[in-house]
């Protein structure tokens, strides 16, 4: 049987971003992962996608209360979400961490018992 390999294709649409986020949402999203054998980086996205279609105005939007357990941390988003929620944090006031972080939370709610 010929060589599988296990390593995605380069996108070159993603790129590397820091972000800071709250460990323990992180471990959460992890876990998840972990449990449906896909990259966190793709829930991240989905998170994103949903903080994209939710929050359109600043009326609809109230800033959570910001987690004390954030760390610093390298992941690859592609470019054209990252930058769409770049925008959607400067519409609404507001950092793209918190939004990031609104949308970990909705991911977490909705794979909780899968």
């Amino acid at each position: 049987m010929p060589y599988e390999s296990k390593i995605r294709p380069h996108n070159a649409d993603r790129v590397t971003k820091n972000t800071t986020i709250s460990r323990d949402l992180l471990n959460q999203i992890k876990e998840i992962a972990n449990h449906m054998q896909v990259p966190f980086n793709q829930l991240l996205a989905e998170g994103i996608d949903y903080v994209l279609d939710t929050y359109k105005k600043p009326k609809e939007f109230k800033a959570p209360v910001r987690p004390k357990d954030r760390i610093q941390m390298g992941t690859t988003f592609s470019h054209v979400q990252y930058e769409l929620l770049k925008d959607r944090a400067r519409r609404l006031h507001t950092h793209t961490n918190t939004l990031i972080e609104i949308g970990m939370e909705f991911i977490i709610d909705k794979y909780r018992n899968v």
